[in-house]
Formats: structure tokens, sequence, C-alpha cells
């Protein structure tokens, strides 16, 4: 070859010598194919250093790494710069996927594990109560939310005050507070909602001086009813908030508002994290 085009880093030159080229490609493909691959290995190197990828994507940086490395042979052994951009741009895609899967799985992870800390921490405190009927806390109040409002329902403050004055009471207790809507709505509406419906009883309950840590807030949305959401009385039902407190062996039980079965709730406790 009587040319060679010198690159950059020169890795492109070299490649068309091993590969016996006859006939050196115009500079500016080069360095746009260099360019290409190199943004493209830039984005899969990020996502292999990234630990959330190996764990949760693993394929997704398999395709990426595929991808990279037939860009590079379309360049080396065809000069195809075409076929090479088009290749390093998928590449640099599937590398922003992984990541950006890795991540979601990531934090649908710490939501789970935190929905199972929750469910343990009240099976423990369950399991180490005497059986003994429940406290009873006053029930009206925590049901009939506005549609589409978070705002406590006029007629709380008692059932507030009552649920504040059982945690004084029993000071190793700690309460669940699990938010609910009708099925109005998105159900990722309905999810944020509920959430900060539960929030409103939180914030509530911290005027009464009830210590943060004691308190765990989750959300179900609309997917546990327990009225049906045909009639507006089964909806104004439906929209919510549950509360169970579970103690130590000093609690003299459980107490509820609505029901707190169903799916798995968010949790969050004190400035914790709290579901979506």
């Amino acid at each position: 070859m009587k040319h060679i085009i010198r690159s950059t880093t020169g890795a492109l030159a070299v490649a068309m010598i091993a590969a016996g080229c006859s006939t050196a490609p115009k500079a500016s493909d080069v360095a746009a194919a260099e360019s290409a691959i190199g943004n493209a290995g830039q984005a899969v190197d990020q996502a292999a250093s990234d630990p959330h990828v190996a764990k949760y994507a693993p394929s997704e940086l398999e395709r990426a790494s595929a991808s990279l490395d037939q860009a590079k042979t379309a360049w080396s052994k065809k000069h195809d710069l075409k076929t090479t951009t088009h290749l390093a741009y998928i590449a640099q895609q599937r590398a922003a996927t992984a990541q950006q899967l890795a991540n979601e799985r990531a934090s649908e992870e710490v939501v789970r594990v935190a929905a199972v800390e929750r469910d343990h921490a009240v099976q423990m405190a369950a399991a180490r109560r005497p059986a003994t009927p429940g406290t009873e806390v006053a029930q009206e109040g925590l049901a009939g939310f506005a549609s589409g409002k978070a705002k406590l329902p006029p007629n709380s403050a008692r059932a507030i005050n009552d649920l504040a004055t059982t945690l004084r009471d029993h000071p190793d207790s700690k309460v669940v507070i699990e938010g609910h809507t009708d099925n109005v709505g998105s159900p990722t509406y309905n999810q944020t909602l509920a959430m900060k419906r539960a929030e409103a009883v939180r914030a509530a309950l911290l005027r009464y001086k009830v210590d943060p840590s004691r308190i765990l807030v989750g959300a179900h949305g609309e997917t546990n009813p327990v009225a049906s959401n045909d009639t507006s009385a089964g909806r104004r039902e439906n929209r919510r908030v549950d509360v169970t407190i579970a103690g130590a062996e000093s609690m003299a039980g459980t107490s509820q508002m609505g029901s707190s079965q169903g799916s798995t709730a968010t949790t969050s406790s004190g400035g914790g994290r709290k579901g979506q």
C-alpha cells in the first residue's frame, strides 16, 4: 500500500493493513468510523463498569458488545462506513438500554426487599403478641376520601387521635399505614394517590409527636377494594386508608381500619424509601 491514512489512534489504519486492503478509504471516512466506534466503545465500557448492569442486565450488555464487534468488523474488513456507523449506533443504544434496565431492576429490588422487611416485621410482632383481642381504633374517619384527593376526610380527627393515643400507650408498637383508591383513573395515578393518602395519615401522626421510625407507609392503589366500584357508595368506601398496629408483648393486639389484605405495599419508615 502506497498511502496510509493516519487517524488519531491509528487503530483503524492498522486494521486496514492487516486486512490486506489495496485502497485506503478517504480520511473523512476513517475519522467518521473512528468516532462512531469510539463513542460506542465508551458507552459499552461505561455499562460494563456498572455493577448493576452485570447483576441485572447482563444479556443486554452482551448484545451491546456484539454490535460493537460487528461494527469494528464491518470497517476493518469492508470499509463499509454506513454499516459501521449503523452498528456502532446500535451498540451505543443497547449499552444505554442496559444501564437503564439495570437501574430500574435495581430499584424494583429495593422496593421488593423493603416490602419483605415490612411484612417480616409485622409477622414477628404478631408472633410475639399474646393471643388477646386487639385494641379497637375508631374505624370511622379514614374512609370516604374525596375522589382524586388526598386530604383527610373532615371526620378523621377522632380516628387520628385514637390512633395516636394507642401508639402513646404502647411505646413498643409500630403502625402500618396503607392507602387505597377506587378504580376511577389509571392504575399508575391511583397508586400515587393511594400513597399520598397514606402519607396524609402519617403527617397527622407526626403532628402528635409520634416517632417517624414507628411508622411504615404503603399503597395498594385500586387493587384491594372492600366494596364494589360499580356504585358511588362502594367507591367511597374504597377511597380509604387501612391502619394496622403491631407491637411487642406489651401490645394488646392488632388494630385495623378497613382491610389490610391484598397486594404487598411499598413501605417507608420516617424519611426512607417510598413506593411510586
